[in-house]
């Protein structure tokens, strides 16, 4: 059993309550919405870090540790992210069902939570020096790490390029030199700015009375928020783009096999009819072992070491990422060239579409196996505005045609080609 609902609790703050009977624990997600831009998205990326280390009455990860654990072994987490030009804030606290446990831990799991978030640790007007310094070398540490993992670090070079002027082409944990920028102080001023103006939305999944769920997070935003904020714009993606060439970027670095990554405008805004098309496309072409890229060139030309394509759903970006030996490069390029012409041609047959759909539809209804991933597909509908449960989404990918994929492709225009090469 699954269902939801969506309540405003005041301006700028909505709860979206899904239930389900399928887990035994619930799970509270606070999602803070900010426009993401360079001026603030080193400081978004370090904020949720700096709030979990310690509150005015958490004030040590000792004492933190103590109150999870009479919660019954809960967890909190906390993280960054973005959804299109969105730079998204999220605070998750997994608790144990009170149905399987002797005390109802729910509505206090929610306060010590509205604590770590609303009330931090400070030292006159700032957070605390020494919780901020280790949290920034984290932030150091980990967008130095980027370039580990050299497949992820060619798609987002490639969007970089590709997106030059777009804030798309901001990544989600900043910047290391805007990390020098940042103190305790112009931290905690940004915190309360953010407080001050931003969407704030709570998704409470599990099995839980919606009466119960509301009247606590009721209480969790009670005497932290302006009852009539301001809230700041955050403008919509621009999904139309024609390029007017295609870019070619290579990169040189000491590595053993070749990154390549295509990006493409798909021109299709997810509202737009033909979304659900475009999304069977990129199946059909490049979406797992059963598509026209892996068979005939991984499989039948043994090109390639892994290639894929996914669509980026609120830039309207599509991607195609290979792994391939140097000099293959021209190689790859003319038969990913020829896949997307026979695409284009409406050479598809039945079983590829019937293989892609099915591919989806196993991947949406195994998302509603995790708590968290529910949380996630809930909070994506609230983002995108547009309501649709995992059984509306499988029921309008089983409706797509091979007409329909291929008026899809008309729109899709190749924007850059980024090689990483040794």
């Amino acid at each position: 059993m699954q269902n939801y609902e969506k309540i405003e609790i005041q301006k700028g703050v909505n709860l979206i309550i899904v239930k389900t009977d399928k887990f035994k624990t619930n799970l509270v997600s606070v999602y803070i919405k900010r426009p993401l831009n360079r001026e603030e998205a080193t400081k978004n990326a370090l904020l949720p870090y700096v709030l979990k280390c310690g509150s005015r009455n958490y004030k040590s990860q000792v004492e933190i540790s103590k109150k999870l654990d009479e919660l019954y072994g809960s967890n909190l987490v906390a993280g960054v992210g973005k959804k299109g030009e969105k730079h998204i804030l999220s605070f998750k606290l997994v608790m144990t069902n009170d149905r399987y446990i002797d005390e109802a831990i729910f509505e206090d799991g929610l306060m010590f939570m509205k604590d770590m978030i609303f009330d931090p640790l400070l030292e006159e007007e700032a957070f605390s020096r020494g919780y901020f310094d280790v949290e920034a070398q984290n932030l150091r540490d980990a967008i130095r790490g980027r370039v580990n993992d050299k497949a992820y670090y060619a798609v987002e070079r490639c969007v970089e390029e590709m997106c030059k002027g777009e804030n798309y082409s901001i990544h989600e944990d900043g910047y290391e030199e805007d990390i020098e920028k940042i103190t305790p102080q112009n931290l905690y001023s940004h915190y309360r700015e953010i407080i001050g103006t931003s969407p704030i939305d709570m998704l409470v999944v599990g099995d839980i009375d919606s009466e119960r769920a509301e009247a606590a997070a009721r209480s969790f935003f009670d005497g932290v928020l302006e009852k009539d904020r301001e809230l700041i714009e955050i403008p919509d993606e621009q999904v139309y783009n024609i390029p007017a060439e295609v870019k070619n970027i290579s990169e040189s670095m000491d590595i053993t096999q070749g990154k390549l990554c295509m990006g493409f405008r798909t021109n299709i805004h997810y509202l737009d009819p033909e979304y659900y098309p475009l999304a069977v496309y990129a199946s059909v072409l490049g979406g797992g072992p059963h598509s026209k890229m892996f068979l005939n060139i991984r499989e039948k030309e043994s090109l390639c070491y892994y290639i894929y394509a996914s669509v980026e759903k609120y830039k309207g970006l599509m991607l195609i990422s290979s792994g391939i030996e140097f000099e293959n490069y021209e190689k790859a390029l003319e038969l990913i060239r020829k896949e997307l012409g026979d695409m284009s041609a409406g050479s598809i047959t039945q079983l590829e579409m019937d293989n892609s759909k099915s591919a989806m539809t196993n991947s949406i209804r195994s998302m509603a196996d995790s708590i968290n991933g529910l949380s996630e597909f809930y909070y994506g509908q609230l983002v995108s505005g547009v309501f649709e449960t995992p059984e509306e989404m499988i029921d309008k990918i089983s409706r797509v045609s091979v007409e329909d994929v291929v008026k899809a492709s008309e729109k899709i225009k190749m924007d850059t080609i980024f090689f990483l090469k040794n």
